[in-house]
């Protein structure tokens, strides 16, 4: 069977989590260039997400801004169904809201901690708390969670201590929601993106095999692909978008 590539999405109503700025804009242009109508979350930058909303509405696709702190899950639960009651429903979960503290454990604080795994662990799981019942209600629903390009390796990160480990419990959030969301017609998948042209920090060119950094639109792209109708065999899967590097 050949991908459908004429707005597979249409009829689609599609939740992206800090879709304002970066990556997660390009996604939210990408799902709606396919079709979809977007649910577009901020938590801070309500100015670049009112901009997103009017040029997806400029584009010929329905699109309202959503504005929650993703850490407050009895907001994010209401916020998530206001957009499901307003916008007709609610088939894909774009997971791309992230927050990362470059610091050392010795001088992090107790609070930084528990903000560095809260900002990227537990945030998504309330996303997808908050989105599984209107997924269900769809029967073609679609979780496509940001993880990291190393978030399956049991390796030291240093600096970056709480953030590995809210990206490796986002690795494993994913595989078993794809097993227990299955007979729902679900698919649970992560995208995980190493080095882009919009990274806070860059390893050397040398150390990526395909010689370049990653774009945006690339990852974008792929939350296209399996967003798709025709990709729901596709679940339990960690896409790399990497050029190679760390893998």
């Amino acid at each position: 069977m050949t991908l459908r590539v004429d707005r597979p999405l249409s009829g689609c109503v599609a939740l992206v989590t800090g879709a304002a700025r970066r990556t997660g804009r390009s996604i939210a242009l990408a799902l709606a260039e396919a079709g979809a109508d977007i649910a577009v979350h901020y938590y801070r930058s309500e100015e670049e997400a009112l901009q997103l909303v009017e040029e997806i509405s400029r584009g010929g696709q329905r699109a309202q801004a959503i504005g929650v702190d993703l850490n407050d899950a009895d907001a994010t639960a209401k916020a998530f169904a206001k957009v499901a009651s307003e916008l007709g429903g609610l088939d894909i979960l774009v997971n791309n809201a992230s927050g990362i503290i470059w610091k050392s454990l010795s001088q992090m604080s107790i609070a930084e901690w528990h903000q560095g795994v809260s900002e990227t662990l537990h945030i998504t799981y309330h996303a997808c708390q908050a989105a599984l019942p209107f997924l269900r209600q769809s029967g073609q629903g679609r979780i496509i969670n940001l993880i990291d390009v190393d978030a399956d390796a049991i390796v030291a990160v240093p600096k970056l201590t709480p953030y590995k480990i809210g990206k490796t419990g986002v690795l494993m959030l994913t595989q078993t929601l794809a097993v227990s969301e299955a007979p729902f017609g679900i698919t649970v998948n992560g995208l995980s993106p190493g080095t882009l042209n919009n990274s806070e920090r860059k390893p050397s060119l040398d150390q990526i095999p395909a010689g370049r950094y990653g774009t945006p639109e690339e990852v974008a792209r792929a939350a296209v692909f399996l967003a798709h109708p025709d990709s729901s065999y596709i679940t339990g899967s960690n896409l790399k978008i990497s050029g190679g590097y760390l893998i």
